[in-house]
């Protein structure tokens, strides 16, 4: 490792490369700060809940959240701050557009195998001449053992 003090191409101080990395993270907290101030960004945060309570099947799950970035995507991607307010406009109505079809197209088959299930259930009701009843548990008198 050299510590020799190089600059780069604007004459600044470089420091493995550092400074590029500061620069982008700025970038992307400026970018984030952008989105969460945007007026459709609740609506966006309600979509993809709603997409992960569907996917999940309850509200009760918690989803599981992986933080991983590959470096060279990271490297390939234009600067963050070259998005226009026109272009953050339009980006988030397309996500929030796209949540909302995704959680529809995810329910429609939920929908589908309850139709199927309460159909079956029925139709096993009526070949058993029975009602839905809850089953009821077996009685044991004080002088019986269970083994």
């Amino acid at each position: 490792m050299q510590s020799d003090g190089s600059s780069d191409e604007n004459g600044e101080r470089v420091c493995g490369g550092g400074g590029r990395l500061e620069e982008e993270e700025e970038e992307r907290k400026m970018l984030k700060r952008r989105i969460s101030c945007h007026p459709l960004y609740g609506f966006l945060v309600e979509a993809h809940l709603d997409c992960l309570k569907v996917g999940l099947g309850s509200n009760n799950g918690k989803p599981g959240r992986s933080h991983k970035s590959d470096e060279k995507t990271r490297h390939n991607q234009p600067s963050l701050s070259m998005y226009s307010q026109s272009e953050l406009d339009h980006f988030m109505e397309a996500y929030c557009t796209t949540l909302t079809k995704l959680k529809e197209a995810m329910e429609e088959p939920q929908q589908e195998t309850l139709a199927f299930i309460d159909s079956m259930q029925s139709q096993l009701e009526e070949l058993s001449g029975s009602q839905h009843e809850p089953p009821q548990p077996p009685t044991i008198s004080s002088g019986e053992r269970t083994e």
